[in-house]
């Protein structure tokens, strides 16, 4: 006999009147996914395995030394998620557990999410307390990226906190993708630790310039340590406005050979100009100079700052 029901409808009956019960009920009877699954239905969230030309459909949007900034919505993860696990729908019963519990399955993958990278680096795995946050990403194409593979990026929030960096991946030789946990308002890309080293930046073939760096005093400041050991020293503070000091290149000795004495007067005199001084005891010592003389690793910062000064919370993305 022919049903007088409409079979979509009953379907969809039954699948609320399912999710009722299992929120009713005291007793845990939402499935749970392997961890195998999870990891591969985290994966795909995270867009592996997507090919660029569906993030990028015209090479004209991401052209060379250019970055481009992006959110990810959660809701196309979620049907990207309902995508795959329709492979496993051979029955009118398989589509009622789906539709009655997706939204489980959906935080279990949120969750294995968060420590995919965690897990792929075999790091200590974090502790989830919340999933289902604003995710979004960049994509950098320099060559930059070429000349230094091993460049580190640092996300952080409007209160300088570092945001879980969910994914990062070179796509390929001048290409990097990201996704970060959050919303970031500052993103520092770093040159490989390992570029530490001494030297000064010429300015001709007689003179030089270098960078002036604090030497943790004085320690009565009331900041912190006074001026940070081997810190640049701003001339305006959160202007970066960094000061420096000029010094000569003997002209009758071998090239390259610098002016110690006066390099150090210049030094003296332009740290103990500052309030506070940042000398103890008014002079630099041989230890004091060799940190003057550190290249650290080039920062380059990218901040989220409006016209019109406003506060970063005005761009704010509301996926709804």
């Amino acid at each position: 006999m022919k049903s007088w029901g409409n079979r979509t409808n009953f379907f969809q009956d039954v699948s609320a009147s399912m999710s009722s019960d299992k929120l009713e009920s005291t007793e845990q009877i939402a499935p749970v996914l392997t961890e195998d699954l999870a990891h591969w239905l985290g994966q795909l969230t995270l867009l592996y395995g997507l090919p660029v030309e569906y993030m990028v459909p015209d090479v004209r949007l991401l052209p060379v030394e250019s970055i481009r900034f992006f959110y990810i919505d959660r809701n196309w993860l979620d049907r990207l998620v309902d995508g795959a696990m329709s492979v496993g729908v051979l029955s009118s019963k398989d589509n009622v557990f789906n539709q009655a519990f997706f939204r489980d399955i959906y935080q279990q993958v949120d969750a294995a999410q968060l420590n995919l990278r965690n897990k792929i680096r075999a790091a200590q795995l974090a502790d989830v307390k919340a999933t289902g946050g604003t995710m979004t990403g960049l994509l950098f194409r320099s060559q930059v990226v070429t000349a230094y593979p091993g460049v580190e990026i640092h996300p952080y929030d409007e209160n300088q906190n570092p945001l879980t960096i969910l994914r990062m991946d070179r796509l390929s030789n001048s290409l990097i993708f990201c996704i970060f946990d959050g919303i970031p308002t500052q993103v520092d890309f770093i040159q490989p630790s390992e570029g530490l080293h001494f030297g000064i930046t010429r300015i001709d073939t007689h003179a030089f310039s270098l960078q002036i760096r604090g030497l943790g005093y004085p320690t009565d400041d009331p900041q912190p340590k006074g001026y940070p050991a081997g810190v640049q020293i701003e001339g305006h503070p959160g202007k970066e406005d960094y000061l420096s000091v000029s010094g000569n290149i003997l002209a009758n000795a071998s090239e390259g050979v610098i002016d110690i004495a006066g390099l150090v007067n210049n030094i003296n005199t332009k740290m103990n100009g500052l309030t506070p001084p940042a000398l103890l005891n008014g002079t630099l010592t041989s230890g004091g100079l060799a940190i003057q003389f550190t290249v650290g690793s080039g920062v380059q910062s990218y901040k989220l700052k409006l016209e019109d000064g406003s506060p970063p919370e005005a761009c704010a993305y509301n996926p709804a």
